[in-house]
């Protein structure tokens, strides 16, 4: 008889493992020994799956996590780039062999989910998850030498970072992927002129509301920016009273399922981080003040 993937594991064996047992083993194998084993028989590969997305009446005691992406590229030319991934899952390094990317200038990341390279000529961005494709497009109106650029639905967002010899500091541009066309937005408030940098700000993108929020990073103080009507929005102060004056860096993002995750730094040598997860009842898009959330009753330190 033949011997194929799908009847290595025959139902008359008496040692045949199976269902939650099976589910649970792999839930404790790595997650780069995962994919051979989901080629075993038809019910791994199904027990693989489920491991991963939480199936099955178990629990998973070692979920997916997600990965730490590293590029480096060479100061000389050709200037090639190099990317390795961590999972934590895994507790292994592994190498990413991606197509070469034509050199524009250095490779430069606004926040953790989009590449970017910007020249005054051209610009060209990667939103994947391991970046393995590029769009390049027109260089922006302005030129700026350390904006603050998000992909927002169709959209992508650049704003701030001006060299100095621009007129407006605080301009704001918009190219749809769709249209393949520039368009001027409401410029930055104005009380982040001396802030408009991605040096200073922390920025992140909550896609479900399709919009791009905006923190200073010495202040907290929050904005919000909607590109279906290019205008701005706030300020929020996310601050918690209890900790605003031990906090010297302020940052933002959003959890997989888009639970708005609010940070701060404690102390200039970084003695911890403090996460607080605000509840979306209390802000439903951004409060004014937050000051009496509670953060949904969560606060945890991460370090």
């Amino acid at each position: 008889m033949e011997v194929t993937g799908d009847n290595l594991l025959t139902p008359e064996a008496s040692n045949q493992i199976h269902g939650d047992i099976l589910e649970s083993i792999f839930n404790h194998v790595p997650l780069v020994d995962l994919v051979p084993a989901s080629y075993v028989s038809m019910s791994w590969k199904l027990a693989v799956s489920a491991s991963l997305q939480g199936g099955g009446r178990r629990r998973r005691a070692n979920r997916t996590k997600p990965w730490l992406l590293i590029y480096t590229q060479s100061t000389r030319f050709p200037h090639s780039t190099t990317a390795h991934a961590y999972d934590p899952r895994s507790h292994v390094w592994i190498q990413i062999h991606e197509p070469s990317m034509k050199f524009i200038s250095a490779l430069r990341s606004s926040h953790s989910t989009l590449l970017y390279m910007l020249s005054p000529s051209s610009f060209s961005i990667s939103h994947d998850p391991l970046h393995l494709t590029w769009h390049h497009i027109k260089a922006p109106l302005i030129w700026r030498t350390d904006p603050i650029v998000a992909m927002v639905g169709t959209r992508v967002i650049i704003a701030g970072g001006t060299c100095y010899f621009e007129d407006d500091p605080l301009a704001v541009e918009m190219y749809d992927l769709e249209t393949c066309k520039w368009e001027m937005c409401e410029p930055m408030p104005s009380i982040l002129k001396e802030s408009a940098a991605s040096t200073w700000l922390s920025i992140a993108v909550n896609s479900n509301k399709n919009k791009m929020y905006v923190v200073e990073k010495s202040t907290g103080v929050a904005y919000s920016f909607d590109p279906s009507i290019k205008k701005w929005q706030g300020p929020y102060n996310l601050r918690p009273d209890h900790t605003a004056r031990t906090i010297s860096c302020w940052f933002i993002g959003f959890s997989s399922d888009d639970r708005l995750i609010f940070g701060g730094v404690i102390g200039d040598d970084i003695e911890s981080i403090k996460l607080w997860e605000v509840d979306r009842g209390v802000i439903g898009g951004f409060q004014r003040d937050w000051r009496n959330a509670k953060a949904a009753g969560r606060e945890n330190e991460s370090y």
